[in-house]
């Protein structure tokens, strides 16, 4: 985070000035009187004025009360005056702080203001309340030993296995101890005890009885077939589904959300604020986080302007609260500040990296004269649309960037023509469009970090290949250290005639190790070669010698053609879970789930009246795939 510079009460976020005059004019209030007890909404309105002309941002932040607090940012610069938070892991008094910038003359003044949060236990004997979302409940633990670790194991009454919450440490100034518990149907009773960890030895608390409400939103309608129970994998039983709402929202095309289902299709999880909320047509749930959170790319205005689609990154916790977000205007800012062009959308990838940073995508463009970069004859030339690979820090605030237009040809065009005429069918916002156009050039899908090296192995659909970026856990030079997919670095092997992934989604490798690559082939490029023939999209399961640039495939055909989206994961059984996404001919959307195992039969399948952009096998919402 850049330096700030405090002075009369005001502060700016370098490289803005300090302006000691004509500051905005401040006032904050909260919905409901402190203290409030853990698990309380309150909302937060701010009320500003400036006799400078100017739009008016604001940057929520909260930490422990205290003149040495820190302070974390809860909602970076935006647009809307009001802030709901919701303390939930520790009682205690808060600080919560709103500074208020103007955009135009960059002062800023900030407030602050005490609030306690108070304790749902009284004595020893755990509480269990409810949340916003019916199939989540708030577990309060009494406090425990300084130096011991505890969690929370529950299971469904009458059930053979039981599900185990994140650990925490136990806190140090004797307070309780709070779980979001999650994973749970609706209407149906629930044990639930804590678990105090002291040398290796857990000791249990009292057994508690909890019963979950009834859903408050309608599922997509799922079917499923186990074709041999003895081979699926029942470790991870829990599927996330990021379902997709396409086109306009209607009483025949109902608004869907993120969503998490049982291998039964029983409902356990969803999110409410895309379930609730039409204007969030085409939000994203990318990845789960381990510890029971998500991160989401939704829709809403970024910090100076009124563009709304696919603006806003952010974490959720498990009962839907925001617990961190920020925006692309506020990125784009940072990025000028380093000299650097701005991102006009986040896109297609959200993942924590393993040091509590967060990689996303995001858009980047570039004009060019005519004529003759990627064939454009047009003479008022050609909008390139090319991509951004964004790291943030814990406060969602710029680290590191990778920018396409510095590593790779430009002059290599997509390989069907993809191009983008603004925010539909796959496409984001475009910043400096020529004809209201830009070639889609890259349309990068996924990005995965490797412990090994720290490089980042990136898919870019419309090149038809997987690179890997020297990152170097953010001291890399960016550089493209190979290519793999046709006419790429790599040789494949097989009798195959077509024996590359081509416009794939969700490339990793697996096992730790770059050694498994798992990716689904949409096939785009196959079945455009192909024409007359029925081809269909496939899981690809791919042993790779990076040394010697070689790659082994094996091929597992979903037995549908599915032209966009998609995912692909190697099960703790050693099967394989694929999900073919959005499939045709004739044009349809829906969501198949399937789970291949190694020699090729099918153990388990899954298809959903919806599309979804991904979907996870989980071992449950406290345990992100890998």
């Amino acid at each position: 985070m850049r330096g700030l510079l405090f002075a009369a009460g005001v502060v700016a976020l370098g490289p803005f000035a300090t302006h000691l005059s004509a500051t905005p004019v401040v006032t904050m209030t909260p919905s409901l009187s402190s203290p409030q007890p853990l698990g309380t909404p309150i909302t937060w309105t701010v009320t500003a004025s400036d006799t400078s002309a100017g739009l008016l941002t604001y940057r929520f932040s909260t930490g422990p009360a205290g003149s040495s607090a820190t302070f974390a940012i809860n909602r970076d610069y935006a647009q809307a005056s009001s802030f709901q938070w919701t303390p939930s892991t520790q009682e205690g008094a808060y600080q919560v702080k709103v500074d208020v910038r103007n955009n135009t003359t960059l002062s800023v003044t900030s407030v602050t203001a005490q609030f306690s949060a108070t304790s749902l236990v009284i004595g020893t004997t755990p509480v269990i309340s409810n949340t916003a979302n019916p199939l989540v409940a708030l577990y309060s633990a009494p406090t425990c030993p300084t130096g011991s670790a505890i969690r929370v194991r529950f299971a469904r009454v009458g059930a053979k296995f039981s599900v185990l919450t994140n650990t925490k440490a136990c806190p140090t100034g004797g307070q309780s101890v709070n779980f979001y518990i999650g994973g749970m149907r609706a209407v149906t009773q629930y044990s639930m005890r804590y678990e105090v960890i002291t040398g290796g030895v857990a000791t249990p608390g009292p057994a508690m009885t909890y019963t979950t409400g009834a859903l408050a939103v309608t599922f997509p309608t799922e079917t499923t077939t186990i074709a041999a129970q003895t081979n699926t994998d029942l470790t991870e039983s829990v599927i996330l589904h990021s379902y997709l709402t396409l086109g306009p929202v209607s009483p025949t095309n109902p608004i869907v959300f993120p969503a998490a289902i049982d291998l039964t299709t029983a409902p356990i999880w969803y999110y409410a604020g895309v379930a609730n909320d039409p204007t969030q047509t085409g939000a994203l749930a990318p990845r789960a986080v381990s510890g029971g959170t998500f991160l989401m790319i939704m829709n809403g205005p970024n910090s100076v302007s009124s563009v709304t689609s696919q603006q806003i990154l952010r974490e959720i916790d498990m009962a839907g609260n925001a617990i961190r977000e920020t925006n692309v205007g506020r990125i784009s800012e940072q990025l000028a500040a380093q000299g650097k062009s701005p991102t006009g959308a986040f896109h297609h990838e959200a993942a924590r990296l393993p040091n509590g940073y967060t990689l996303v995508h995001g858009t980047t463009e570039k004009n060019y004269p005519c004529c003759g970069i990627q064939g454009s004859t047009n003479p008022a030339g050609v909008d390139i649309l090319g991509d951004y690979i964004l790291v943030l820090d814990q406060n969602f605030q710029l680290t590191w960037s990778w920018n396409s237009f510095d590593h790779l040809d430009v002059n290599r065009t997509a390989i069907l023509g993809e191009v983008c005429n603004g925010p539909s069918g796959g496409c984001p916002p475009l910043l400096i469009p020529i004809g209201g156009a830009a070639n889609d050039w890259l349309h990068s899908n996924s990005s995965q970090y490797q412990a090994g090296d720290g490089s980042i192995v990136t898919s870019i659909r419309h090149q038809d290949w997987v690179i890997k970026i020297d990152y170097n856990n953010g001291f890399g030079t960016g550089n493209v250290l190979w290519k793999m997919g046709n006419a790429g670095d790599f040789t494949v092997s097989g009798s195959d005639p077509y024996p590359w992934f081509t416009h794939q989604h969700d490339a990793g490798f697996e096992l730790g190790a770059n050694t498994l690559m798992t990716v689904w082939d949409n096939g785009n490029t196959r079945v455009a070669q192909n024409p007359g023939v029925t081809e269909h999209s496939r899981g690809m399961v791919l042993t790779v010698n990076e040394a010697a640039r070689t790659v082994s495939p094996v091929y597992y055909d979903s037995g549908v053609y599915a032209f966009a989206v998609g995912s692909a994961q190697r099960l703790a059984n050693g099967n394989f879970h694929f999900q073919p996404g959005i499939g045709g001919p004739p044009p349809v959307a829906f969501d198949s789930d399937i789970e291949f195992t190694p020699a090729g039969p099918i153990s388990y399948q899954l298809t959903a009246a919806a599309s979804s952009y991904r979907s996870f096998r989980m071992k449950d919402l406290y345990t992100a795939a890998p």
